[in-house]
């Protein structure tokens, strides 16, 4: 397979791409998805349930050093959008065909097929699991010397499965990482924290500045003995703000102030 590149060459690939197909019927719909082949490898066997280890096992090694998402391309704004996107991040744009976008079980297959082509690519020229002492092709001195880290390829692929997402749903998994991250917090586990405030801060970018996560995160780390109930009541205000329902807004406000933070704002 000879991958298409619109954005970056295949001589000297990133290592994370976007993928992204045009519908046969309607040629100004365009779809995408996101490649990374990791900086280190990964066991993805250790972090599944016992009772499904043994499948994991049957399906290869269980080494994951690569992988796509979503597995099948959802809908983006455009491809200019997508190309801005890309030239922004420093990503490699990859252009997969002309395809059916509702036929999402053959588009599985396409996706796996270019992100393992990909990765191989970025695999001969010492791009993904390498040597920690190996300097990567296909990355800036200057990305290098500031301290470019895995960290920041993992906070990368959030940022592009965040971009791709609703607000509902950007603030439904706001909730699921509030209550990790205060679980986290309390029971001193400060890498678990850390990544999951890195996650939130991550949403917070792809929501109306107004929701205050800021003002979430900084409630519910703050140590008060009621903390967890002004981070709810901030994560109950972000709901309603994207309601619209600005009477429960200023209610949740006067809650929160009642509490001692005045900090907030429905502007």
């Amino acid at each position: 397979m000879t991958l298409e590149y619109h954005i970056g060459d295949s001589a000297s690939p990133k290592g994370h791409a976007l993928i992204y197909f045009r519908d046969g019927a309607n040629p100004d719909q365009v779809g995408a998805s996101y490649v990374v082949t990791l900086p280190i490898s990964v066991d993805i066997s250790k972090y599944v349930p016992p009772f499904l280890a043994g499948q994991v096992e049957q399906l290869g090694s269980g080494d994951m050093s690569s992988f796509s998402f979503p597995p099948a391309p959802e809908s983006v704004p455009s491809e200019s959008w997508l190309r801005e996107t890309a030239t922004s991040r420093g990503d490699d744009l990859l252009f997969g065909g002309v395809v059916d976008l509702g036929d999402i079980t053959s588009l599985m297959a396409v996706v796996a097929d270019i992100s393992g082509e990909y990765s191989e690519q970025c695999e001969k020229l010492g791009i993904g699991v390498a040597d920690p002492n190996t300097v990567c092709q296909g990355t800036d001195a200057d990305d290098r010397e500031s301290g470019g880290t895995a960290d920041t390829e993992v906070t990368d692929v959030n940022d592009v499965m965040y971009s791709m997402m609703s607000e509902p749903d950007l603030l439904t998994e706001l909730t699921t990482l509030m209550g990790r991250f205060q679980y986290e917090s309390s029971g001193g586990d400060t890498a678990g924290a850390l990544e999951s405030e890195a996650k939130i801060r991550s949403i917070a970018n792809h929501v109306p500045e107004n929701r205050r996560i800021d003002l979430m995160i900084e409630a519910a780390a703050d140590g008060r003995g009621d903390s967890a109930k002004r981070a709810q009541l901030y994560l109950d205000r972000a709901f309603a703000m994207y309601r619209e329902d600005y009477t429960r807004v200023h209610v949740i406000e006067q809650e929160i102030k009642a509490l001692g933070d005045g900090q907030s704002s429905a502007s």
